[in-house]
Parts: structure tokens; C-alpha cells; sequence
């Protein structure tokens, strides 16, 4: 097959088209493009196993012909025997047993555009004006690797759409030029540079060129017409494009608008993200100035929950929308509290769900990261929360008094490792649980030893007996009366034949026997970071998770989490109460929340309760969340449900079968859907809609878990207010429902 190209249009596609067709090139000779003279080329046709050629011409399917390409040859110069000059003269008996392409006779020689638009060729619908031809000529290259039929579906191609065929992603170019104009710049080569100002030009109405990227970062922040898809791209992954958020500020309008306009997208700026979160600071701080501090909150909840899941929380830069959140949802908790005065409603309460009361007040100090950010979250946890835990210590001192009894140790089978996580709360208990699935952890309640201190508290879930009693302070004591901790807890472990092994060496021991492994990390922060604990307890519990699933994989049957004690973390320190040293056993006996009486001092009128391991003892507990000492933050020792009410956590493999997708729970805060839903591994996305099966009736979402097993979805009140009827619809990655439940927005479930 011969190919006449006299004015060299299909010269810059011949390298990449030789790796699909067998074409040898006329001109200098350079075999390693399969390029040289008639003579060579005659060569090559006679014995082309022997010639020097690139591989995937050595290599092609004798099916398919050789094709001959003739750069700036026209057909009758080579057409004619007579005429031939000595250069080609070695190509006269080819053309006699050779085709042309085109193959008719006269027939003038396909340029790219005739080509590609004819009937006879690829059917395109080409427009055949001047600028489309040079936009051909600038993308032939990248045209020719796309699809026929993709292409025709795209109707008419002028050189607009010509030219964004060389961008592969024309608006990701965008973005990245607004980023970094010098460097996005040079790394275009000039075709794609070219196909860019077109792109801006026809598409977003401005030149990068004339413009520049101010004018650009303007238009992004109106998202007018199709600037609004650009809006959205940047929106998916604002990290990647550092350079925009300041060029946004440098942008913002500064002009206040008239006739009472307002601008429709006021969050597209960072500096307005800043100014909202100035206003939120102040109006925390001062949420005790108010009567109603928690419709104050819920207010403030409301007023910038959209906050919450934009551009800017994506980028960490809205962290008191965030944690207003929490707040609200903490505050709504607390107004529906239990008020329950036995013993054993409250214990079953706090387990339930008294609990996620203590999560969200962690979750809304982990959100602030600043110091002035911190202050106004603490201050208002010292409103919303803080009389709630003083309240709730009140009354469960009340019935502990007449009916507390600590539990003492722990039986436990062969195949079982006990983990000891000190200071594991019941709510940080429920995380670890989410973590590890998806094997079986179910957390079951447990009234600690009390003082809740961990002398007293770690002895009384380990795995041994302990018959003597207790030894000076709060230690519990072995039968030679020494104190269970440290190196005589290993020894009584290995009387009681349980191996113990070293935590940061995960050791794995025996499977076939039991084992204890422990760590202090949580306790250890939480008294020398205070607050910070919040930014430190997750990664504490990842270790504990890890811990695990490592046993677990190692073959132990069963894995059992325990603890001594929870803990108090309220927003401001706690009240000082006065507890005279006279009445105690010394300073050796005392802690902030709890003292040991002297056997005949005057009994103070404070929360009084026999020490666990020898009820001729008797310890007194500071008064509902106050301590003996001022300024005291993270304490325990006490009685609260927060320090005394502790989790089992017990962990097994569970069934291999993956279970179906349930949604456990439904809460609302105002607008705010919370869903809880199991097993926390699933990978879905949450929707709120009006109809359960009708993806056009969203009011909400979709939105991915906030935590495993959790995910909250703002509604929309213009579309769905509170009282309306919606369903929660859980879906997988295809947009198939996975489960859904009928739920009255803004209602309780």
C-alpha cells in the first residue's frame, strides 16, 4: 500500500501509528524508525526477516501488508515510470503491484480532515472551517488514539472541542494553572497550552492569558453558569490545590452590593470562614450569659451546620462548626437524661446510652485545636455538661451509698488473653468495640472496685484469687500483705498459671493457656495532658485494637478487655471541696477525689463507702464531680457513673459470613440525622430521602461515615422541615439500597 502525503499533514502521527500498522517511512536512512531511501525500502519489502528494523516492525502479522509512506511525494510523481527521478526509481515496479491510498485513480491524497470527515474514511461530523483545521492538525495526535464511535456521539467537533481532547482533564488543568500558574505554565507543552485559553475562552469566558488567575479565582467564587462544576471539583479535594483558598481571599468582593443584593455564596471565601468562626468563639464563650444556654446552642448548631461539611471543615479550617455539633447533640442528650434514683436503672442506662454524653463532650474538645478554640469549647462544656456530670454523681452517690458492691475478680477459661487498658471508659470502651470489627466484641457493665484507683481496682479484674485483705492505703494486698501491683502482680499471675506478656513486645504466649497483657497509656496522658487527651485517645485506642487482633490471629480463642477504672474530664476544673487532713489517713491516703478515714475521726458529710478489699475501711468520695484539691481536671476515685461503671469487652472471631447491613439507631439534633448502623466495617454512604427507592427525592446526604458505624446527615429544612416523615436509606457503592427505616425529621427516632 502506497501513501502519498505531499504536504507532510500526517508526518507528526506516523511514529505512533507504526505501532499498529507496518509502515516504513521514505527518506534518510535511520532503520530505527524503520525510515530510508527507495533502495532500502525495496530491500526491505524483498527480505524484511534479514532487515534492521524496530521490534514491533520485526515482529508484525504477515496478514497486513506493508504500507509505503511518501512525504511530500505527490502520486503522479511516482505514478509514471517515465518521469522518475533517479532517487526513486527503485519504486517503479512497486507502484505497478501496489494500491494508493486512496485507491482511485486521480483520487487527490487524505489530508486529516478529509479523512476523518468523509464517508469513506472515520464518518466524523467535522466542521470545515480555517481555526478547526489547525485545531486537527495541533490534536491529531491524541484524536487517533479515541474512539470512533465516542467521537460521533459527540456530534459537531469545531476546534473548542478539538482542542480540550488534548487536556485530559480540562478542569483539573484549570484548577492546577489557578494554583500555580509559572509551573502549570511550562509543564504544558504549547498545544495543551493552547487548548487551555481556548478551553477558558469558549467554556468560562475568560483568557488565562489576558485575565490571570485573580480574575480566574473571582469567577470560581461567583460559581456562575459552568464555573459552578469547577466549584464542585475543587470542593472534592481542596488539599490538593493549597494556593487557591488565598487567591479566593484576594478575590472576594469588596464592594457591599446594592438594591439589597446579597452574595449567594458567601462560604466560597476563606476570610468569611474565618469571620463565621470569630463569631462562633464569642458567642461560646458567652453561652453562660444565657437564659436558655441550650437553645442558645442548638441556635448556634443550626446557624452553621452547612459550615460543618464544607470546603473549608474539609481543610480544617471550620473546627468550631465541628465542634458545635457535638455540643448540640451533647446538650440534646443531657436534656433527656435519665433521672432514674436506683442504683441499678442507672447503671443499665449509662450503659445504653449515658455514655455518648462523655463521647460527644471528648469529641467537642478534640475538635478545637487552638488554644483560643479550646477555651470556648471548655467553657461551653462548662455550661452544658458539667452540671450534668455533677448531677448525675449526685444522684448515683445517693443510691451507691445504700447499695454499691464492687466486683472482684475475673474467671476466665483456657484459650482466653485478659487485656487490662487502664482508664478505659465505658464510652472509649464502645470505640475500641467499633474498631475491631468485624470480629464479635460485645461490652457488658461492671461496677468497679471501689475507690475507683487502680491499686484498689486492678487486682479485682485480674485473674487470680485474692483471699487476704487489703493492705495500706488503697493497695489491694496478697496473703503476705503486699501490695498488687508491679513485679508481685506478675508473680501472683504466674501462681495462677496466666503468662504475662509484655505489651509494646506483643507477645503472643500460648494460646492453648491464659494470659494477661496490659498498658497505662490512656491514664498516663489523660493526668499529664488534661484536655489534649481528647487529641491523644484515639491512636492509644488503635494500639489496643491492634493488640487484639493480634492475639486473636495468634490463635487465642477469646480475648477479654478489662479495666480498673474510667475517669471525670469536665469542661472547667473541678469545685474545690474542704476535707480536713485530721479525718484522713495521712497525705499517703488521699487523692483528689477520694481520702481513707481514720477508724475513729468524725465522719464528714460526704459520699462514704467500705474500701472494696476490706469493709472495716471506710473511704469518702468528694461530693458529686468536686475534689479535695483546687484546679484538679482529669481525676477518678470517686463515685460517678463515669469512674465506677466499667466495661467487659469480649472479643472472639465470631462467623466468617459476612452480615447484612442494619441500621441500630436513629437520632435527631434539629436537622442533624444521626444513624448508627452495624457491622461498622460496611462501606456506605447515608441518604435522607422522602421516598425510600427514589434517588431524586433527597433532602440529605449522601454522606460517608463520620465513624465506623456512625454517620450524621444534615437535611435540608427548605425541603424536608422538622415533623415531615423521610426515610434513612443506606446504600452501597453502586447506589443499591442496603437497609432504610421510616423517621420523622427533627423527631427522636
Amino acid at each position: 500500500m502506497l501513501w502519498s502525503d505531499p504536504g507532510y499533514a500526517w508526518a507528526p502521527v506516523i511514529r505512533s501509528l507504526q505501532e499498529a500498522v507496518p509502515i516504513l517511512v521514505l527518506g534518510e536512512y535511520d532503520p530505527a524508525i524503520a525510515q530510508g531511501p527507495a533502495l532500502w525500502l525495496r530491500a526491505v519489502l524483498a527480505a524484511p526477516d534479514v532487515a534492521e528494523l524496530p521490534p514491533h516492525l520485526a515482529e508484525r502479522d504477515e496478514r497486513n501488508p506493508w504500507v509505503i509512506y511518501l512525504p511530500g511525494i505527490n502520486r503522479g510523481s511516482v505514478a509514471e515510470a517515465s518521469t522518475l527521478d533517479d532517487s526513486l526509481a527503485p519504486l517503479a515496479d512497486i507502484t505497478i503491484r501496489s494500491n494508493w491510498w486512496p485507491s482511485a485513480l486521480g483520487q487527490t491524497p487524505w489530508t486529516p480532515h478529509s479523512f476523518l470527515a468523509s464517508k469513506q474514511g472515520a464518518g466524523l461530523d467535522l466542521a470545515s472551517d480555517a481555526a478547526t483545521k489547525a485545531a486537527l492538525g495541533e490534536v491529531l495526535d491524541k484524536l487517533l488514539l479515541e474512539d470512533v464511535d465516542d467521537l460521533k456521539r459527540k456530534g459537531r467537533l469545531d476546534s473548542s472541542r478539538l482542542r480540550h481532547l488534548v487536556l485530559n482533564d480540562h478542569v483539573r488543568t484549570l484548577l492546577d494553572w489557578m494554583d500555580d500558574p509559572e509551573v502549570t505554565r511550562v509543564s504544558l507543552t504549547g498545544v495543551r497550552w493552547k487548548a487551555l485559553i481556548a478551553s477558558c475562552q469558549d467554556t468560562y469566558g475568560f483568557s488565562p492569558e489576558k485575565d490571570g488567575a485573580l480574575t480566574a479565582a473571582s469567577k470560581l467564587g461567583s460559581r456562575a453558569g459552568e464555573w459552578n462544576a469547577v466549584w464542585q471539583r475543587f470542593a472534592e479535594n481542596p488539599a490538593r490545590y493549597p494556593n487557591i483558598p488565598g487567591l479566593l481571599d484576594q478575590a472576594r468582593p469588596s464592594v457591599v452590593p446594592l438594591f439589597g443584593d446579597t452574595d449567594p455564596h458567601p462560604d466560597s471565601w476563606p476570610s468569611w470562614n474565618r469571620d463565621q468562626e470569630e463569631s462562633l468563639r464569642a458567642a461560646l464563650g458567652a453561652l453562660a450569659t444565657y437564659q436558655d444556654p441550650r437553645g442558645r446552642i442548638v441556635e448556634l448548631a443550626a446557624a452553621h451546620a452547612m459550615r460543618e461539611e464544607n470546603v473549608w471543615a474539609a481543610l480544617g479550617q471550620a473546627p468550631l462548626a465541628r465542634a458545635v455539633g457535638h455540643l448540640a447533640e451533647l446538650a440534646d442528650r443531657v436534656a433527656t437524661a435519665s433521672s432514674a434514683s436506683d442504683l441499678k436503672a442507672q447503671v443499665r442506662w449509662y450503659g445504653d446510652e449515658g455514655h455518648l454524653i462523655d463521647d460527644l463532650a471528648l469529641r467537642a474538645i478534640a475538635s478545637a485545636k487552638t488554644a483560643q478554640d479550646r477555651t470556648a469549647v471548655a467553657a461551653a462544656l462548662g455550661t452544658l455538661y458539667d452540671s450534668w456530670v455533677d448531677e448525675s454523681a449526685r444522684s448515683f452517690q445517693k443510691a451507691a451509698v445504700a447499695g454499691y458492691a464492687g466486683e472482684t475478680g475475673l474467671a476466665v477459661e483456657a484459650g482466653t488473653a485478659v487485656v487490662y487498658v487502664d482508664a478505659l471508659r465505658f464510652d472509649l470502651a464502645t470505640r475500641v468495640a467499633r474498631r475491631l470489627s468485624p470480629l464479635v466484641a460485645t461490652v457488658d457493665t461492671r461496677l468497679a472496685a471501689f475507690p475507683s484507683v487502680t491499686p484498689t481496682g486492678q487486682p479485682a479484674v485480674a485473674p487470680i484469687a485474692i483471699t487476704a485483705g487489703g493492705g495500706a492505703a488503697f493497695d489491694a494486698a496478697d496473703d503476705q500483705g503486699r501490695s498488687l501491683t508491679g513485679s508481685v502482680l506478675r508473680s501472683a499471675l504466674a501462681s495462677a498459671n496466666v503468662q504475662f506478656l509484655e505489651w509494646d513486645a506483643a507477645d503472643i504466649g500460648d494460646p492453648t493457656g491464659r494470659a494477661w497483657t496490659q498498658t497505662n497509656s490512656i491514664d498516663s496522658l489523660g493526668h499529664s495532658h488534661g484536655h489534649a487527651l481528647a487529641d491523644l485517645v484515639d491512636q492509644q485506642l488503635d494500639l489496643v485494637a491492634e493488640r487484639v487482633r493480634g492475639l486473636i490471629d495468634a490463635g487465642w480463642r477469646k480475648v477479654v478487655i478489662v479495666t480498673d477504672h474510667g475517669f471525670l474530664l469536665p469542661g472547667l476544673a473541678a469545685q474545690k471541696v474542704t476535707l480536713p487532713l485530721q479525718v484522713t489517713e495521712g497525705d499517703a491516703a488521699r487523692k483528689p477525689r477520694v481520702a481513707r478515714l481514720k477508724a475513729a475521726a468524725a465522719r464528714p458529710d460526704f459520699p462514704i463507702l467500705p474500701w472494696t478489699w476490706d469493709s472495716s475501711v471506710e473511704m469518702v468520695s468528694a461530693p458529686g464531680s468536686a475534689a479535695f484539691e483546687a484546679g484538679r481536671l482529669y481525676e477518678h476515685g470517686g463515685l460517678s457513673l463515669q469512674e465506677c461503671l466499667v466495661p467487659v469487652v469480649t472479643v472472639t472471631p465470631g462467623d466468617s459470613l459476612v452480615a447484612p447491613v442494619q441500621i441500630e439507631g436513629v437520632r435527631w439534633t434539629g436537622q442533624r440525622c444521626r444513624v448508627d448502623y452495624g457491622p461498622t466495617e460496611a462501606e456506605i454512604v447515608a441518604e435522607i430521602r422522602l421516598r425510600p427507592a427514589d434517588a431524586s427525592s433527597v433532602v440529605g446526604g449522601p454522606r460517608p461515615p463520620a465513624e465506623p458505624g456512625e454517620v450524621k446527615v444534615l437535611v435540608d429544612e427548605e425541603q424536608a422541615p422538622a415533623g415531615a416523615t423521610a426515610w434513612v436509606v443506606l446504600l452501597d457503592e453502586n447506589g443499591g439500597v442496603l437497609a432504610q427505616t421510616q423517621t420523622t425529621v427533627g423527631g427522636t427516632a
